[in-house]
This record gives C-alpha cells, structure tokens and sequence, in this order.
C-alpha cells in the first residue's frame, strides 16, 4: 500500500516540476522580450537633444560612407529626430538632418546598427585611419580618425555642433545596446 502511494506521490512530483520547469522557462521567455521590446524601442531615444539647425542642399547631402580599412561601404540615407527617437535605416548608414554638411566646419553625424553588415565593424577603427564621405553631387571627402570611444545613451554633446569640420559614427553597443560606440574624425587638409 506504502509502495503504490509513494509512486503516485513520485508520479505527481515529476509532472508539477515539469510543469513548474514549463511555466518558469515560458516565463522567462516572456519577460526576456518585452525588455528587448523596450530596448528596441528606446535605442536610439533621446531625453533632449542639441539644436541642429544646419541647412543642406540636395547635392551637399552625403550618399555613401567608406571605410576601406573594415571593408565598409553603406549608402546614406537622410534621417531626423522625431518625437526623441532617431530613425534609422535597416540596410545602410543614417545622415542626421539639421548636423553638419561634408567637407565644411561642422559635426556630420551618421549612425549605422551595430551588425556585422553595418556599423559593426567601426569597433576596430583606430586613430589614423581613414573614412571617406561621398555627397551626392560626387565629391569626395577624407576624415582621418581623432578618437574612439563608448558613452552613455544620454551623452548628447556628442551630436552637438564644432567648430572643426568633424565626422561622427555613432552606432550602439553593450549588453542591450546600453552604450554608444563612438568614432570621431577630422576633415583632412584639401
């Protein structure tokens, strides 16, 4: 009698943990993405950000990004801070409307994903090193890189205006892309 009732017992002890094991690992999956649902949502949302009021005409605006040195090359496409958050393009780099025009004094801003087709590869980019920006129009220029580095999604200033002629890559990094990849550039002399 013992016998039978510690095998029932047994045999309800094995189906609550598999379903105890089901339930925590639906659980899981659940929670694990909605945060990704937010993430996504929020990567590349801004709390403020700097005035970007630079005008460009159609021929000025830059076309392609390549960086030689990581086997990059990207069309660009315009975008815009809307609501907060920046659009993006899914298949090429995203030009900041209202940032910097190419080849003059100013901060041209352009963001690509962080995927290996994208801007993935800008995490190996060193000081030196060269980005070339085509407009439209077909004129090309030559960044030479000034600095790499990650900083928090609310360091803004980075967006913000310069007195030099400067390129920023922006591009998301980190345990759900909690950082920002950063690559810096200068306007080499004509």
């Amino acid at each position: 009698m013992f016998r039978s009732w510690f095998k029932t017992l047994s045999s309800l002890q094995k189906k609550g943990l598999s379903l105890l094991l089901f339930g925590s690992f639906f659980l899981f999956l659940f929670f694990s993405f909605q945060g990704f649902q937010f993430f996504q949502q929020n990567r590349l949302a801004f709390s403020q950000t700097p005035e970007l009021t630079a005008e460009i005409r159609e021929e000025e605006m830059p076309q392609r990004i390549i960086i030689a040195k990581v086997n990059l090359d990207l069309t660009i496409t315009p975008a815009r801070i809307v609501n907060g958050h920046w659009e993006t393009s899914k298949e090429g780099a995203s030009y900041l409307l209202g940032s910097g025009i190419p080849g003059q004094k100013s901060n041209v801003i352009i963001y690509g994903h962080n995927k290996k087709h994208l801007f993935g590869p800008i995490r190996w980019l060193k000081e030196g090193e060269e980005i070339k920006i085509i407009n439209r129009r077909g004129e090309e220029y030559i960044y030479s890189i000034i600095q790499t580095k990650t900083v928090t999604p609310n360091a803004v200033a980075i967006l913000a205006p310069t007195e030099d002629a400067i390129l920023t890559l922006y591009t998301c990094t980190g345990f759900f892309d909690r950082g920002r990849w950063v690559v810096v550039a200068q306007l080499q002399s004509e």
